[in-house]
């Protein structure tokens, strides 16, 4: 218990209210940090900067816990879901009748519960039921990122011996508008 409130002590009010409102909306970073008070005008560069505050994602983490407890929700059971998403192939609900050579839906029934979390759509054509399946691009991507094999991107710029880097921040075209937001919003964001 003293644990808990001395990282409550580290988050200002507005800081508490963005995960509160976060974890309410259904992860919404802007539309928290707008809710909590902060400007519109940079509110999804300031829920950036501020979801990367270890104290403040510890927070965020505490209070999504008893959702992710009741929901049985774990990081293996997401990275399961997504491989086998990720897996699916049409051919695993598709049987091709050597006889005539025309298509055929499989009976879905009889698909292991692994196949079937991979169709997103199933629709009448002319030619029998259509399936469609879950963007597995977007499931790729959502692994790759758990796995830490996507980093930001920057470019060094080396002139007369002095480095300048160029770090891309979301939501500004260059480096000196995030200086002007900064001075702008404050240090304690």
């Amino acid at each position: 218990m003293v644990e808990n409130s001395q990282k409550k002590l580290k988050l200002t009010k507005r800081q508490e209210m963005l995960c509160r409102n976060y974890a309410q909306n259904g992860h919404n970073g802007s539309a928290a940090a707008i809710a909590a008070g902060y400007s519109k005008k940079y509110a999804r560069t300031i829920a950036c900067l501020i979801f990367k505050k270890p104290h403040v994602l510890e927070y965020l983490d505490e209070l999504e816990q008893p959702v992710k407890e009741k929901l049985r929700v774990t990081e293996n059971w997401v990275i399961t879901l997504l491989k086998n998403i990720c897996d699916a192939n049409i051919t695993d609900y598709y049987d091709i009748d050597p006889k005539t050579n025309k298509v055929h839906l499989k009976d879905l029934k009889k698909l292991p519960r692994e196949k079937t979390c991979a169709i997103e759509s199933i629709r009448s054509t002319r030619s029998g039921p259509a399936i469609t399946l879950i963007d597995k691009i977007a499931c790729l991507m959502g692994i790759g990122k758990y796995l830490g094999m996507f980093k930001d991107q920057y470019r060094l710029n080396v002139n007369n011996n002095l480095i300048n880097a160029e770090i891309k921040i979301p939501g500004f075209d260059s480096i000196e508008n995030a200086e002007d937001t900064t001075n702008e919003i404050g240090e304690n964001y």
